[in-house]
């Protein structure tokens, strides 16, 4: 799933699921990070842990 954080750094949190799809799309994401990012519940995420947690994707908040 680093795949997906590689296109979530630009993104200001909070912010919504349709933020994080479309700045996914903007930084030129795939098919597959965009359905991983689709799956996600319509809510307002806090951090970009909040997000790799519904993942699946434990991820070091100091890397």
């Amino acid at each position: 799933m680093s795949d997906v954080r590689e296109y979530l750094t630009e993104v200001e949190y909070p912010c919504e699921r349709d933020e994080l799809l479309r700045r996914a799309a903007a930084k030129g994401a795939g098919d597959d990070v965009i359905g991983h990012l689709g799956k996600l519940p319509e809510q307002r995420y806090e951090d970009v842990e909040a997000v790799h947690r519904l993942l699946g994707d434990d991820i070091d908040p100091h890397g």
